[in-house]
């Protein structure tokens, strides 16, 4: 059985948690985080892949914001990480809408609205092109059916883009070698998360797993992989925070572990995660992917 344990002197470990340090617990996700910045170099990793979804440009408040709240709504329940934020703090990737009026009547606002999807460093990966009408009242005015309905629309086109990114090219392109092969794999919920940390940590390690060539099988997985938070009051306000991947065989026998270990400052974790999500899930995923591939190594491809 292998162990690998991430230790607090690591800097991706310190990055990681630390982020929260000196700012208590985060209020709403991707908002009032200053330690969550363009110049985290954590967040420049490719694997950053949460998405920032702005309020639509060219259409009036509030509806342009309910629009993006929407759309990243939709998002999430294709399990994608997205959040509607007014700015991008540092995340992966960064959807925006621009609308342009194409027709105006007494009763309705023809709009066309361009979707961009950027990359962390600004370059378009991908766009979209929806048509709609709206009614001049709700335009005017903001309505969240009307705009939920337009959100799934666009998030529905938008899901699809997302299957295709890949991170950017990065000097002459060179001979790689044959991409590694992983088991499949299961996420579990992580037991004893505080807030909402429980569905937000697993997201955001299935989606860094997937991007890094990780097939997902909930149904009969070759490696299926739990996690459990263990918190304990480290004094002076602090907790001692540890949070502990266990990879687990089709026979239930554990292959090995992954953790990770910090000290925070009390209930810093309560609420929402927001990046902090993804942040943790970077900071184990090398570990967890040398895992995979042990466990690979071992036994061999598997079928189910």
């Amino acid at each position: 059985m292998q162990n690998i344990r991430l230790f607090i002197s690591r800097s991706a470990v310190a990055a990681a948690l630390l982020m929260l340090v000196g700012c208590g617990a985060v209020p709403q996700p991707f908002r009032d985080t200053p330690k969550v910045t363009s110049d985290n170099p954590l967040l420049d990793m490719p694997t950053a892949v949460g998405i920032a979804v702005l309020p639509v440009h060219g259409v009036p408040q509030p509806l342009d914001m309910q629009i993006s709240t929407a759309v990243a709504t939709r998002l999430q329940s294709f399990e994608i990480p997205a959040e509607a934020v007014p700015s991008n703090p540092g995340l992966g990737f960064t959807l925006e809408g621009e609308a342009r009026v194409s027709d105006t009547t007494a009763q309705n606002i023809s709009v066309v609205v361009t979707w961009s999807l950027h990359s962390r460093r600004g370059a378009s990966v991908r766009t979209y092109r929806q048509v709609v009408t709206v009614a001049a009242n709700l335009w005017r005015d903001g309505d969240m059916v009307t705009a939920t309905s337009l959100g799934n629309e666009a998030a529905l086109a938008i899901g699809d883009m997302i299957g295709g990114i890949a991170p950017p090219a990065q000097g002459p392109t060179e001979t790689k070698p044959p991409a590694p092969t992983f088991p499949t794999v299961s996420v579990k919920p992580v037991d004893n998360a505080p807030g909402d940390g429980r569905e937000s940590l697993r997201l955001a390690v299935l989606q860094a797993l997937t991007y890094n060539g990780v097939k997902r099988d909930d149904v009969n997985p070759e490696v299926s992989l739990t996690c459990e938070m263990i918190i304990t009051p480290a004094g002076s306000n602090l907790d001692k925070v540890a949070i502990v991947w266990h990879a687990l065989g089709r026979d239930g026998k554990e292959l090995g572990t992954v953790r990770l270990d910090n000290t925070i400052p009390e209930g810093a974790l309560d609420g929402p995660w927001g990046p902090t999500a993804f942040s943790i899930a970077d900071a184990a995923l090398n570990d967890l992917l040398k895992l995979l591939i042990t466990h690979t190594a071992a036994t061999g491809p598997q079928r189910p």
